[in-house]
């Protein structure tokens, strides 16, 4: 091979991100991610390209983790759910213009919900729970949001043309040129909101901007997304975090408040006190000491760990088939651990077994097509309650 094709191919490699791509199935594959648009995803392995349909995928990651954040001049969130960090935000004549690291974009100023100037990264935290009251207020009119010491305040009027230095705001019918400076931020009233497509995916970027995908394709190293209220963004494979194409077909347990939740002390106790109630509190995407969850050195982002006697109890949405984990006693007492893990459906047992710490790893793949109630319990098990630190891996179910 002669000098010149191994140096173009290490520039090309050198161009190129690798992505780990998960199904909904729970498979995984790693490779170069080489197309991606309405047909599916195309991933170039070590085994030779893998093709994944959209409808398939939960999670799209970058390998190697996401460029610096940024400071951004400010916030804007639109009708849709994205959420940007911004440089810079006009309206001239009902058409909104954004200025990102992710490309210029255009809309009706119909499709903002909202605008707060000001870096995110230094947003003070009492006025941010302010302004998340404003937003939620659904107001009848545009808001024009000021800060007034150490509160915001705001006037309802019309939010016209707005330029780098001047908000041009209608109160009382007389257009009032408001300094952009004095400006808090900007609230848009929308009484009726029109029905919007569905998205199939949403990118999460190295900013912290996230963007819902209707329709998306891969040009070169740069993603080229529309949002379904029309917004165009191009956004190069390096600033992506993250792609997940799992909502409404996906539901971790760990992102799900459960119905009931009841712990029963080995050592019987009239009335167990607050403080053990919430030390042998089942915990969410982590172990009992804030440790990442492992089982058998394999680490899962998701998932719970419980201690025996637990019982979780969730209702389940509507339309899921099937619950995945993999259940077996965490590496930091996998030694000593044990539980009699009973899982039901609406009372009926649908998997029941002691899980030891000197045993593998179970991976469970239930069916839950009708059930209304899905039931965990992590029982006693041979060692009672010695080292008995549950985890389930990935605890999700699926449509």
């Amino acid at each position: 091979m002669s000098l010149f094709p191994m140096i173009l191919a290490t520039a090309l490699a050198a161009t190129t991100a690798d992505f780990d791509v998960r199904t909904l199935d729970g498979q995984s594959a790693s490779g170069r991610l080489t197309s991606l648009d309405a047909g599916g995803l195309v991933l170039e392995t070590a085994d030779g390209p893998r093709t994944f349909a959209l409808a398939d995928l939960a999670t799209v990651n970058p390998q190697t983790p996401a460029g610096t954040r940024r400071d951004a001049a400010l916030w804007v969130e639109l009708v849709d759910d994205t959420g940007l960090a911004a440089d810079e935000y006009t309206v001239k004549s009902g058409k909104a213009s954004i200025r990102s690291p992710l490309g210029e974009t255009e809309l009706p100023a119909a499709g903002v919900r909202w605008v707060r100037f000001g870096a995110p990264e230094r947003y003070d935290p009492k006025l941010t729970e302010q302004w998340r009251e404003i937003v939620a207020s659904q107001p009848a009119s545009d808001l024009l949001v000021v800060r007034r010491e150490e509160a915001l305040d705001y006037l309802e009027g019309v939010l016209r043309d707005i330029d780098a230095e001047t908000c041009q705001f209608e109160l009382d019918d007389e257009v009032i040129p408001v300094k952009r400076s004095k400006i808090a931020g900007l609230v848009y009233a929308h009484p009726q909101q029109r029905a919007l497509p569905e998205s199939v995916g949403m990118l999460v970027a190295a900013d912290g901007s996230r963007l819902p995908i209707l329709e998306a394709r891969l040009v070169d190293d740069t993603l080229k997304l529309t949002t379904p209220v029309g917004a165009s963004f191009e956004v190069p494979l390096e600033r992506i975090a993250r792609l997940d194409f799992s909502s409404g077909k996906l539901a971790y347990l760990s992102d799900l408040e459960p119905e009931k939740v009841e712990f029963t002390p080995l050592v019987g106790f009239a009335e167990p006190s607050d403080a053990l109630l919430d030390f042998y509190h089942y915990r969410r995407d982590k172990g009992f000491a804030g440790q990442p969850l492992r089982l058998e050195g394999k680490v899962f982002k998701k998932g719970l760990s419980l201690i025996s006697r637990t019982q979780l109890v969730y209702r389940l949405p509507d339309d899921y088939r099937l619950f995945r984990a993999t259940a077996g006693i965490d590496d930091a007492t996998r030694e000593t651990g044990s539980v009699q893990l009973v899982i039901k459906g609406d009372g009926k047992t649908l998997w029941e077994s002691e899980v030891r710490g000197v045993d593998p790893p179970h991976k469970l793949e239930l069916p839950v097509e009708g059930v209304k109630r899905l039931e965990i319990l992590a029982d006693y098990g041979e060692s009672l309650d010695v080292g008995d630190r549950l985890d389930l891996g990935d605890a999700h179910v699926t449509k």
